[in-house]
């Protein structure tokens, strides 16, 4: 379970800052406006910057994946990953299909990452909801979750009335 929490939040970290980044260091172009992604985080609102939220679609491991992700100004990110993707329908989330919510505590260190997870064993945390999907292109839905808290899952925060319309990044 410290392994599947540790590769959860080096990837999870890892997205976070390659959403929020520049192609490069030297003046190249910064992500574009992708999309918006929305929710309720136990009562507050919660929206992505437009340029901090992507979908990617994977199929290097034989099953097709896609991720979404929407990071927030106040160094917040909810990311949502699907393994074995078949398109438009509803899917459970939990151990498998991952969604997450993470923030970090001191905004300076990201080391202090709070990250809270549908996957503690249960067989379904919430839901995702794929509304469309035009592949290489857009996907668009609906989404809620109970996350718990990677390193105290007595610890809980319920993310409501999710929904996103992101570009898929190529």
């Amino acid at each position: 379970m410290k392994t599947s929490t540790k590769i959860s939040s080096t990837l999870i970290l890892s997205l976070t800052l390659l959403t929020a980044c520049s192609k490069d260091d030297d003046g190249g172009d910064s992500a574009t406006a992708n999309g918006e992604l929305t929710a309720s985080v136990d009562g507050k609102i919660y929206e992505s910057m437009p340029e901090a939220t992507i979908a990617e679609e994977n199929s290097s491991t034989g099953f097709e994946v896609i991720t979404i992700s929407g990071g927030s100004v106040d160094s917040e990110n909810i990311q949502i990953s699907i393994i074995g993707f078949e398109g438009e329908g509803a899917y459970d989330l939990n151990g498998v299909n991952i969604a997450t919510y993470t923030f970090l505590g001191d905004k300076t260190d990201f080391m202090s990452a709070q990250i809270f997870s549908t996957s503690n064993g249960s067989a379904s945390n919430g839901e995702i909801k794929i509304a469309e999907y035009r592949k290489g292109e857009r996907v668009k839905g609906t989404f809620s979750f109970t996350g718990y808290l990677t390193s105290d899952t007595s610890q809980k925060v319920v993310v409501s009335n999710g929904t996103f319309n992101v570009s898929i990044r190529d």
